[in-house]
């Protein structure tokens, strides 16, 4: 199962890059799978409690979070 979910088209509404990751909060079980995203910079796992309106998505290229 992919954890990714962040579409193509999708960019960043702050600075318009598309180096963006899907935001996911732990503890996750580390499958080979989900190792992989995390390495190509698709996934970013935070360990912190999750929030109440959590952000989805983090742009690597202006560290803005939505």
């Amino acid at each position: 199962m992919s954890h990714c979910r962040t579409k193509e088209n999708l960019r960043c509404p702050k600075c318009g890059s598309d180096d963006l990751a899907e935001i996911i909060y732990g503890p996750v079980e580390m499958t080979e799978s989900l190792l992989l995203q995390v390495q190509a910079k698709k996934v970013l796992i935070r360990t912190e409690p999750k929030p109440e309106n959590p952000p989805q998505h983090y742009c690597y290229y202006c560290g803005y979070e939505w």
